[in-house]
């Protein structure tokens, strides 16, 4: 007895002087690029590793915050409840005749495990604006290795790996097309790879605006333009219209009138070129961003509207579903198969969690993201802060965009979206210390 008290105030004490949560988070950030980058040279079950280390992280800093009796309303907000209301749901979906284990537990860490760590742990870990500074450089250094990855591939070629995911899997039918090579750097497909750039973009190039040192903006602008090259040669039709909205989020939440009136004339302008002209026609890049604009008369887009009809018929008997992660199940061996393969992450949604669920669903986002506009709109008052959660909210405004043509809610792409939603319920904490250091800093002057 007398062992194990000291075990455990040793642990307590651990716990109370252990300062580095802020560090903990960039870790765990850290680790889906690095797992997903380790990835293209060795076989290893990347997935299943990130979840483990996120839910010990999880764990760990969950005990963490209790001890320190940290301010409920700042991490138990309303990103966690929703969350949470939607983690019951997950877990009653294990009673469905068709659900198997394997396939549930894969598909619990992007629906449920991501999140909630990310609900709980950014509010605690961010708390200035250098934070979120220090968050853009961990990202921006790997936006940076992923797209000189993509342009390896351009220019000296494909490893042994990727070549064997090209001509032995089948992926050369979707990335060796008519118009050249779709390149994917270490993603698992160039539609998740030009999505990640479009996402890079969008925040990179909205943040330059509000960062105050000279050096941060022209490395941000260097980021934003290789995002932008990233995007080009992943040749991603989704990956224009993400970039585009995002850009028009950010340009409407702003709040000033001049950034709004011209923002909104250089769109027109570009909308006009692309739609209404055939100038450039001949430049590959050019000739997929003009596609985008007309969806409809894309076969592939066509295909995928029959392919949603045949799933509408099938899911009338299914209001719970086929089971969470068996939207794709050939390798899982359900009792029933969905013999339509989604074409994107909302189809996905739907097609696991059925009708009942993918309502739920889409009212937790819409719910989520309207308490994140009205924070970044009235809650705000620093505008460089502003500035900043403004980049991060448009960018999961884009990405969700997004999923309703692929499926890009993979790794690393869900992390640094739960991580957009979680610093905009987080901002009016970080509002606080901003005016508490603007006063601390006027009253030692």
């Amino acid at each position: 007895m007398k062992h194990s008290s000291l075990v455990y105030e040793f642990i307590i004490n651990h716990f109370r002087t252990f300062k580095y949560v802020r560090e903990c988070f960039y870790i765990l950030f850290s680790i889906h690029f690095i797992l997903l980058i380790s990835s293209c040279f060795c076989d290893f079950k990347w997935g299943a590793t990130i979840v483990l280390l996120s839910c010990l992280i999880l764990i760990f800093l969950t005990v963490h915050i209790i001890i320190h009796k940290y301010d409920k309303s700042q991490y138990l907000n309303c990103m966690f409840w929703l969350y949470i209301v939607w983690g019951v749901y997950c877990i009653l979906e294990i009673a469905n005749p068709n659900n198997v284990m394997y396939a549930w537990a894969i598909s619990f860490a992007h629906y449920f495990v991501f999140p909630i760590i990310c609900a709980l742990v950014v509010p605690i870990a961010i708390k200035h604006t250098k934070d979120i500074h220090i968050l853009l450089i961990i990202w921006s250094v790997f936006v940076l290795i992923m797209v000189f990855k993509g342009i390896w591939q351009q220019y000296v070629g494909f490893n042994d790996k990727e070549l064997l995911f090209l001509y032995a899997k089948g992926g050369a039918r979707t990335h060796v097309i008519w118009s050249g090579v779709r390149y994917f750097s270490f993603f698992t497909d160039a539609a998740n790879f030009g999505v990640h750039m479009a996402l890079s973009a969008a925040t990179f190039g909205a943040t330059i605006f509000y960062t105050r040192s000279s050096n941060l903006k022209v490395y941000y602008f260097f980021v934003f333009l290789a995002a932008l090259y990233g995007m080009a040669i992943s040749c991603t039709r989704t990956a224009i219209p993400v970039f585009f909205v995002a850009l028009l989020i950010s340009i409407l939440l702003l709040k000033k009138w001049k950034i709004i009136v011209s923002g909104l004339a250089v769109m027109a302008v570009l909308f006009t070129f692309f739609y209404f002209t055939t100038i450039g026609n001949g430049n590959l890049y050019i000739n997929k961003i003009r596609s985008s604009f007309s969806p409809t008369k894309d076969a592939s887009y066509l295909v995928r509207l029959s392919n949603r009809k045949q799933i509408s018929f099938l899911m009338k008997n299914r209001p719970f579903g086929y089971g969470q992660g068996l939207s794709k199940s050939d390798r899982f061996n359900p009792k029933e198969v969905m013999p339509f393969p989604p074409d994107s992450w909302l189809v996905s949604v739907w097609v696991e969690n059925g009708i009942v669920g993918f309502v739920l669903y889409l009212l937790l986002l819409l719910i989520l993201f309207v308490r994140c506009f009205w924070i970044v709109l009235f809650k705000i008052k620093h505008d460089r802060l502003r500035g900043l959660l403004v980049a991060w909210l448009s960018m999961d405004v884009g990405f969700f965009v997004a999923t309703m043509g692929n499926d890009v809610m993979q790794y690393p792409n869900s992390i640094v979206v739960y991580t957009g939603l979680a610093l905009c319920l987080a901002g009016p904490y970080i509002d606080r210390n901003f005016k508490k250091r603007i006063i601390l800093r006027k009253e030692l002057l």
